[in-house]
């Protein structure tokens, strides 16, 4: 009888994690500090100045020139605390109530403008460490390469730095 017990007390748990979703993976609602990306349908209206400015290597969007693009940097991390701030980056964004909030934003030269998943957020000595991956889709919808963004509305935290990983850059 106490060998049954320690079996159930054992396997129970296991078996309610197996079939009841203790993922790793994590949906918006469950993020550390209320993450949530925003303007992944399509909701943000970037300034073109901000646009043309911050490109990211490889970006053959605006200049058509592959030279050009060689010389830009890899990717462009944006911690935003301020209305001011987010007024020269967008035309339309959602509302921010900056005495709680930020927006943390990564730029990247990508194929294709699919939607993204973050799947960890950590805080570390004032370093905040986003992982992300790019939802694949069975279709082929590439495009030539130019910059994309990455824009997360998160708790108001004290951070220097902001840390992007994207997981799965082929997609």
């Amino acid at each position: 009888m106490k060998r049954l017990f320690m079996t159930l007390t054992t396997c129970i748990p296991i078996l309610l994690c197996a079939f009841t979703g203790c993922e790793t993976t994590k949906g918006e609602e469950m993020l550390p500090y209320n993450a949530i990306i925003i303007g992944d349908d399509g909701s943000l209206k970037y300034k073109e100045d901000f646009l043309k400015a911050n490109m990211t290597y490889g970006d053959h969007h605006w200049n058509g020139d592959v030279d050009e693009g060689l010389t830009l940097p890899k990717f462009r991390t944006f911690i935003i605390t301020e209305k001011v701030q987010l007024d020269e980056i967008f035309s339309v964004c959602p509302e921010i109530d900056f005495e709680k909030e930020m927006v943390v934003m990564y730029a990247y030269t990508g194929i294709n403008n699919r939607q993204r998943i973050i799947t960890s957020i950590t805080l570390n000595n004032k370093i905040l460490e986003i992982e992300f991956k790019i939802v694949e889709r069975e279709s082929n919808d590439t495009s030539v390469p130019q910059t994309r963004f990455i824009v997360i509305k998160i708790d108001k935290l004290d951070i220097d730095t902001v840390e992007f990983t994207l997981l799965n850059p082929w997609v």
